[in-house]
C-alpha cells in the first residue's frame, strides 16, 4: 500500500547522508557521497535552517532510468525517490508559514503570499533517487546571490531558468539550473552535463525536458566508439551532437584553440541565456571531462589593454560558475590563459591547487532558426567596431578613441522588452519607432556599441541568416542620442542598409 509521508527536520551539524540512512553499497569508493555532502554544504552558505522531506516522490528522470535500465536488474530498485526541501526560516517558522498559506482562500492572495514566501525563504529541493551509490538526483537550488562580491567582480547567472514544485498544496518556485550526479549505469559525465545545459534550452522554447535516458538512447543510436550504449562508458563529441540534434536544436561546436575567441564564444553564450557544455581534457591528455556552465564571474572594470582601441565586454569574464556532476552544483571555477591556450581551474577541497583542466571544445545548444553562430557574431562586431573608428575619423573628424562593445542573441519580444523596463529605458519615440517599422525574426542578434563621446548604439542583425549574407534590420540610438551619436546611426544604418532608429 502505498503512502506518503512529510518530514519535517532542523537543519543542524547531522550530515544528510546519516538524515537519510544511506548505507554504502558493497565496494563503494571513500568519497562515495561527495555530491551530497557538496550540496549540504552550498545550502548551509545560503542560511539552510530547516528541512521537509517528501517520502514518496515520483521523478520523471528516474523513472525514465529505471524503466529502461534498472527495472531490468536483479537487485528491485525502487521506481520512486525522496525530495528534501530546503528553507532559510526556522522549523517552526516553517510550520507556521505553511499553515498560514494554506488558510487563504482567495486564489490570487493565495499565489502571491506563496511567491513571496518562496522568494523569502525557499532555497530549492533535491531528489535523492533509490540508488545508494549516486543518491543526488534532479537538484535545483537557489543561484549564489547576484550583484557585487569582493571588490571589483560581479556574478551573473543568465542560464538559470524557473522551477516549480508543489508541497502539502503550496507551489513553491525557485530560479536555478537543474544539476544532478551521473550514475555510469544510464549516465556519465557528457550526459548529464548536456542534461543540465538542455534544461536552459527547454525553458526557452518551452519543450518537454530530455532525461538522461533518453539522451544516453539518441546519443548512441548510430554510433557506439565505447562499446554498450548502457551501462554507460561516455559519450564521444559525436555522439553529443548526435544527442542535441536529436532533441530539435543545432549543436554548434566549437574547437578552442585560442583563449581570446574561447573567451568571447563563452561570454556571448551565457550572456545571451544558453548554458555551453565544455569538453575538457587532462594535461596528460589521459582524461576527458564534461561540464555545463550555469554562469559567470565578471570584473565591473575593463583590464587595462596596451594601445588597443578595441574594448570586447568579454575581457571582463573572469571566472565561471559550473555544474560538474562529480562534484556539485555552480561550482566556482577560475579561466586562465596559458600560451593563449585557455584552461579551467576547478578548485578541490582536498587540493590546495585545485585540479586544471584544458579546454578543448565549447559545444552550444541552440535553436535549430538561430544559423548565426557565436563565432560569426564576434567577427560581426569586429566589423561593426571597424566601421565606427573609420567613421569617427574621416566622415565625423574626431580623434581615434577607445570603442566598447558586447555582443548577445536574444528572442526579440524580450530585447524590445528590455527597452522599456531595462536598467536605462530608452525614448518612447524610439521603440514605437522601432516596433512599429522593423520586422523581426524570432531570435535577434545584438551588437551594443559605445565611446565616450557615443551613446550606447545597437546594431541589430537576422539570426536566421549565415555568415556570407548576413542582414542588419536597424541600428538604434538606445538613449537620447547628442549629435555624435546620431550621425554615427545614420553612416552605419546607410553602410548596413537598414533602418536608423533615434
Amino acid at each position: 500500500k502505498l503512502q506518503q509521508q512529510i518530514r519535517f527536520c532542523s537543519f543542524d551539524s547531522q550530515d544528510l547522508q546519516i538524515l537519510l540512512e544511506l548505507s554504502p553499497p558493497p565496494f563503494a569508493k571513500a568519497d562515495l557521497y561527495r555530491q551530497l555532502q557538496y550540496v549540504q554544504e552550498y545550502v548551509r552558505d545560503l542560511g539552510c535552517q530547516a528541512l521537509l522531506i517528501e517520502r514518496h516522490y515520483i521523478d520523471r528522470d528516474h523513472m525514465e532510468d529505471h524503466s529502461v535500465f534498472y527495472s531490468k536488474n536483479l537487485q528491485p530498485y525502487a521506481n520512486s525517490c525522496r525530495r528534501i526541501h530546503f528553507f532559510s526560516c526556522s522549523l517552526p517558522d516553517l510550520k507556521r508559514h505553511l499553515k498560514r498559506l494554506r488558510a487563504v482562500t482567495d486564489r490570487e492572495e493565495f499565489h502571491r503570499q506563496a511567491d513571496e514566501f518562496s522568494q523569502k525563504s525557499y532555497i530549492g529541493f533535491s531528489v535523492i533517487k533509490p540508488l545508494a551509490g549516486c543518491p543526488v538526483g534532479r537538484t535545483v537550488l537557489r543561484c549564489f546571490p547576484e550583484g557585487p562580491l569582493e571588490t571589483g567582480y560581479v556574478r551573473s547567472f543568465d542560464c538559470a531558468c524557473d522551477y516549480h514544485a508543489h508541497v502539502l498544496g503550496i507551489p513553491l518556485h525557485i530560479r536555478g539550473l537543474a544539476f544532478q550526479q551521473q550514475d555510469v549505469g544510464v549516465s556519465a559525465c557528457a550526459t548529464t552535463a548536456l542534461w543540465s545545459a538542455l534544461q536552459r534550452t527547454r525553458a526557452l522554447e518551452e519543450t518537454s525536458a530530455a532525461t538522461p535516458a533518453q539522451i544516453t538512447i539518441r546519443a548512441s543510436q548510430y554510433a557506439l566508439p565505447f562499446g554498450r550504449s548502457m551501462p554507460s562508458e561516455g559519450l564521444s563529441i559525436d555522439q553529443m551532437c548526435q544527442a542535441v540534434h536529436s532533441f530539435g536544436y543545432a549543436p554548434n561546436l566549437f574547437r578552442a584553440d585560442a583563449y581570446d575567441v574561447a573567451r568571447a564564444l563563452l561570454y556571448s553564450a551565457v550572456r545571451s541565456g544558453i548554458s555551453p557544455v565544455l569538453i575538457l581534457e587532462s594535461l596528460d591528455k589521459s582524461a576527458a571531462h564534461a561540464v555545463a556552465i550555469a554562469g559567470m564571474k565578471l570584473r565591473t572594470s575593463r583590464p587595462e589593454s596596451s594601445d588597443s582601441l578595441l574594448d570586447d565586454s568579454a575581457a571582463t569574464l573572469s571566472g565561471l560558475y559550473l555544474h560538474d556532476d562529480r562534484i556539485g552544483p555552480y561550482l566556482k571555477a577560475e579561466l586562465r590563459q596559458r600560451r593563449k591556450k585557455a584552461y579551467i581551474n576547478i578548485p578541490l577541497r582536498d587540493s590546495p591547487t585545485g585540479e586544471t583542466w584544458r579546454l578543448s571544445h565549447v559545444l552550444i545548444p541552440m535553436h535549430a532558426k538561430i544559423r548565426l553562430s557565436f563565432g560569426e557574431l564576434q567577427r560581426a562586431s569586429l566589423a561593426v567596431v571597424t566601421y565606427v573608428h573609420a567613421f569617427r575619423e574621416s566622415v565625423l573628424d574626431q580623434p581615434p578613441c577607445k570603442t566598447s562593445w558586447d555582443a548577445w542573441i536574444t528572442k526579440s519580444h524580450s530585447y524590445v522588452e528590455s527597452l522599456i523596463v531595462g536598467p536605462q529605458p530608452a525614448p518612447g519615440e524610439v521603440v514605437e519607432k522601432l516596433s512599429g517599422s522593423v520586422p523581426f525574426s524570432r531570435y535577434l542578434a545584438v551588437i551594443r556599441v559605445w565611446a565616450t563621446d557615443l551613446e550606447p548604439i545597437d546594431v541589430l542583425l537576422d539570426s536566421t541568416s549565415t555568415e556570407r549574407n548576413l542582414q542588419c534590420l536597424a541600428v538604434v540610438a538606445t538613449t537620447k542620442a547628442g549629435p555624435s551619436t546620431q550621425s554615427m546611426v545614420s553612416l552605419l544604418a546607410e553602410k548596413f542598409a537598414c533602418a536608423a532608429i533615434t
